[in-house]
């Protein structure tokens, strides 16, 4: 596999718009000269909740699509926080259920070609439940569903959320790959 970079950076500019920042880079790749524009967005979390063999889903109004949305609970890393301590705040904030226990999933980047995101996944057995502590706009109802249900919810699209399924896809493939050693 080749390592050198192919893209030669010429110029880069910043503008911060609320929690994005668009970046507006002029490249040169194979000698040519282009425009390449791509939001920077803070790396995040997604963690599968799992309480007594059951799924904690959330369902949330998400304003830029106008509709009520299934998904999984996760936000962004604050600074100075490890991605493991992102994901029990996350859970607890959104959900009030604490970490019992706690596994990384590994990270995966949503859409390398318009953003340079980063989202860590974790599987999470839930502990204790606690008062949640959500922000101000978040209108969030917590439903918990059996695995069964859940694959349905998947299955017939009616789970959208794309950082919710790549945690599922990896939770999948390392239970599987644990079962046959």
């Amino acid at each position: 596999m080749e390592k050198k970079i192919p893209f030669e950076t010429l110029e880069s500019r910043k503008r911060k718009i609320g929690r994005f920042t668009i970046v507006q880079d002029c490249v040169r790749v194979n000698g040519y000269e282009q425009s390449y524009d791509y939001l920077e967005i803070r790396e995040g979390v997604s963690i599968l909740p799992i309480r007594d063999g059951n799924i904690l889903l959330q369902r949330q109004y998400r304003y830029p699509v106008r509709s009520w949305q299934w998904e999984l609970p996760g936000g962004f890393i604050d600074p100075g926080e490890t991605p493991e301590e992102a994901a029990g705040r996350e859970l607890r904030e959104e959900t009030g259920y604490s970490v019992k226990e706690l596994k990384s999933l590994g990270a995966f980047y949503p859409s390398f070609g318009s953003t340079c995101e980063k989202i860590w996944l974790f599987v999470a057995e839930c502990g204790e439940e606690g008062k949640s502590d959500r922000e101000p706009g978040e209108i969030i109802q917590i439903k918990e569903v059996t695995e069964d249900q859940f694959r349905v919810l998947v299955a017939e699209g009616q789970f959208m959320h794309g950082a919710g399924l790549a945690t599922w896809a990896r939770y999948l493939s390392v239970r599987s790959i644990e079962s046959n050693r």
